[in-house]
């Protein structure tokens, strides 16, 4: 009786000291004998509920610890600690007390053992669903842009039922197919960004190049074919440019001819028509500068040019007509020269 007495005087007397109130080591009220009982206490520091829910949570925590089924999980901690988070969502206690004492919430929870084990059975079933969630994302995630946001998805459902440590379940392979898939997204990110920058460029033969590249990667098809249908109108937009500006030479608008050359090279540089075009625009445009100002200094150019085939052919003739003065010339010169020889000889010309 003496040391009952000294053992509950040395307890409050420690309680008095560290400042523990006994509400914080034991609940105020008994639970019923045939159920099986949880408690937990929390400080109010603010938000009183918040603090009744963290009361909550511990004292289910507590029940899950001293449960049959959870005590009877071998060898998986990770399972055990989900069941116990997931308990306040499958059944509600039998028996429930809550209560504030001096600053503190406290909660008493209590359920019969067939309770417990229907819980238990409703947690399996629901891991069994989530990890059949899990594999029916994974077999969706086939391909396509979705492809890494299913298996994000998979592996996220397979966490939230402790599936990881689960040798049941393939898990590594969803999360070595969701690692494959990023370096795969990441590399075709960076396609689609120099595909954009060798488009905006002009570069179109190497923005082909990076295109069959990314398709091999595993680029989808349609963004394939949107691709490829973008390269076609940029060239298609270039040659139409190109025409444009062939009418425009051909009607002797050599400064607007090459303005649209220039815009044709800037969409398809490795266009091989581009660059002979601008070419003959600079060409014919030096040459009306250069006839414009004989004009203009009263030199008259025996030439009426409409067209620029009649311009050549002029071009033509006025080499012919060179070649053939030359050839006068010369004629003359040796005419002349055997009339002198002959008049030194003191003989007559002949006659031609």
């Amino acid at each position: 009786m003496t040391q009952r007495f000294v053992l509950a005087a040395a307890v409050l007397l420690v309680s008095s000291c560290s400042g523990i109130r006994a509400v914080q080591l034991r609940p105020p009220v008994s639970a019923p004998m045939d159920l099986v009982s949880g408690y937990g206490v929390e400080k109010i520091s603010g938000n009183p509920e918040r603090a009744r829910q963290i009361a909550y949570r511990k004292a289910m925590d507590d029940l899950m610890t001293r449960s049959g089924p959870v005590d009877g999980i071998p060898n998986q901690p990770i399972l055990q600690e989900i069941f116990r988070q997931r308990a306040p969502r499958l059944f509600q206690p039998a028996f429930e007390r809550t209560g504030n004492d001096h600053g503190f919430i406290w909660v008493l929870v209590a359920t019969s053992n067939e309770d417990l084990e229907r819980g238990w059975q409703q947690f399996v079933a629901w891991r069994a669903e989530r990890i059949d969630q899990a594999q029916k994302l994974f077999e969706q995630a086939k391909g396509g842009s979705e492809r890494p946001r299913l298996l994000k998805t998979a592996l996220s459902v397979l966490d939230d039922a402790g599936v990881a440590d689960d040798v049941s379940f393939d898990y590594q392979q969803i999360q070595s197919t969701l690692a494959a898939e990023l370096v795969r997204a990441a590399q075709l990110e960076k396609f689609e960004k120099e595909f954009r920058v060798l488009t905006d460029n002009g570069q179109l033969a190497a923005a082909e190049t990076i295109l069959e590249e990314a398709q091999r990667v595993g680029l989808d098809p349609p963004a394939y074919q949107r691709c490829i249908s973008e390269l076609s109108g940029r060239r298609a937009q270039a040659m139409q440019l190109i025409g444009i500006g062939d009418e425009l030479l051909h009607n002797e608008r050599f400064k607007e001819a090459r303005v649209r050359y220039e815009q044709a090279r800037k969409i398809d540089h490795d266009n091989s028509l581009v660059a002979g075009k601008i070419a003959m625009a600079n060409q014919f445009a030096r040459e009306a500068r250069a006839r414009a100002i004989r004009e203009t200094v009263g030199f008259v150019l025996p030439i009426a040019v409409k067209t620029i085939g009649d311009y050549f052919e002029f071009k033509r003739e006025e080499e012919i007509r060179k070649r053939e003065e030359a050839e006068r010339e010369a004629a003359e010169a040796r005419r002349r020269e055997e009339q002198q020889e002959q008049e030194r000889s003191g003989r007559r010309p002949r006659r031609r």
